[in-house]
Formats: structure tokens, sequence, C-alpha cells
């Protein structure tokens, strides 16, 4: 059995986000703030679509804190777009552990479009002009497990536990696949990014090990059936699932130009 270098790794970035989130409360100013705006090592940092909405809300634009978000932008968009959500937000690392426990019960089978987060991307920045504040930020599934960490203020976890609910009885992932509009962002820049799983197409034998082992199936077979040489989707979150299971090593992760 192959050793799972690609799970392993990611769970060490979640972990290591976790304990950064949680390094005040051991005295430490290593990481202060949250996910949409803080400061790490001193250097300020802030979420591209909670910029957008911010400045959206309150009309002002204000160059330090674009600064903030297009260094941001800038990692995600080399690393792959939705690395940050499976590498680095604390919701998807939840609703992945729950997903482990959804198909070992069989429910919650229904499956929603993965074009649902760039929608809910244009309500949120829409409604962030229009009643002029950060719309998505008050209720932010990522800010409040943030919050709840940082201050072990349990009671915000309510909000975690109604999603993982819901994705147990009713629909597959629906946060991550389809609401979430900081994932609708990130796909876009995903698009575009030059690391990406990559296909050795001579040494593949269609078992399909890879297509089961992705957490998002419409990821991957699309560029699987048009024999691909990558894959296109904005949707990967490049957690190398897909690697790790391969025993022919016929995908591997690869940073440069995309190849159409």
């Amino acid at each position: 059995m192959r050793i799972r270098k690609w799970t392993i790794a990611r769970r060490g970035v979640q972990a290591g986000v976790l304990a950064l989130i949680a390094s005040p409360l051991f005295g430490m100013a290593i990481f202060r703030g949250n996910l949409s705006a803080g400061t790490l090592f001193g250097i300020n940092l802030a979420d591209p679509p909670a910029f957008l909405q911010a400045t959206l809300a309150s009309r002002v634009f204000v160059p330090s804190f674009l600064g903030a978000a297009a260094v941001v932008a800038a990692l995600y968009y080399v690393t792959g777009g939705r690395s940050f959500c499976g590498w680095v937000c604390p919701v998807y690392l939840v609703t992945e552990l729950g997903e482990k426990l959804r198909s070992k019960l069989g429910t919650g089978q229904r499956v929603f479009s993965l074009s649902g987060t760039r929608w809910s991307l244009g309500i949120t920045l829409a409604l962030s002009l229009l009643v002029g504040v950060p719309f998505f930020e008050i209720v932010s599934p990522i800010g409040v497990l943030t919050r709840a960490v940082m201050f072990k203020a349990w009671q915000p976890l309510l909000l975690i536990a109604a999603i993982m609910a819901v994705e147990l009885l009713f629909a597959r992932r629906i946060w991550c696949r389809s609401l979430c509009p900081v994932g609708g962002f990130y796909a876009m820049l995903g698009r575009y990014s030059p690391t990406r799983v990559r296909f050795v197409r001579e040494r593949c034998t269609n078992c399909g090990d890879c297509l089961v082992a992705c957490p998002v199936e419409e990821v991957l077979a699309p560029s699987l059936v048009a024999a691909a040489v990558q894959v296109s989707s904005g949707d990967c979150t490049r957690c190398g699932a897909c690697i790790d299971v391969c025993e022919a090593r016929a995908l591997h992760m690869q940073c440069g130009l995309p190849e159409q």
C-alpha cells in the first residue's frame, strides 16, 4: 500500500493553520486576526473576497488593504486557487471529516452544481454594496470557526453543526461544493493557475481509483474522458488524493504554464 504523502502533508498544513489561529491563546504573537484579515509574523494579510466586500460596503478604497489582498491572491493563484479550501480552510477540514461519516451512513446523497459558489459570490458582493456591510463576513462559517478557536466560544459552533447536519442528511458537501462564496472566488482564480494535476496518459490503466478518491468527481472525470493532459477545472483543490491512490503513478502535481 502506498504512503499517502499528499494527504499527510495536507493534514500537517491544516493542523498548522489551526495552531496559528489558536496561537494567541498561548501568548504567542505569530498570528493575529482571522483568515479574512490578520497579520502573520507582522505581515498584513487579507482575504481577497473580504477585501471586495469591505470596499463595496464602505465605498472606500484602502490601498494598504488592497496590497495585503493582492499578496494572498498571488499566493493562491500560484498554488491553485482552491488550494485555500483543501489546505487551509478549517471549515473544509470539518466537512471533509463529516463526509467520511456520511459515506459510512449512506445518507445525504443529493449533489448540487459546483457553479453555485460563483452565484453565491456574486450575491454576496451585491448585498455588501446594497446594505453597506461586508455581508458574508457576518455569517461566515470560516470566521465563526476561527473565532470559536481563538476565544473558546463554543456556542457559535452551532452554525458548523447545522452545516454538518444538512450535509449528513440532505446533500453531499453542499457548503463547500455549492454555497461558499470564498470557494467561488478561488475556483475562478484556480481556473488559470499554473499548478495543476497532470496526467501521464501512457501509464494510466483506467482503474478509476482516482475518481473514487477525488472529493469532487466532476473535477477529474471530464479531463479523463477528454484524454486531456491535465485537470482544467478551477474547482480542483489540489488535495493530491488522486495522486496518492494511483498505483500506476499516472498523475502528478506540476507547476507550469496551463495547457488547454
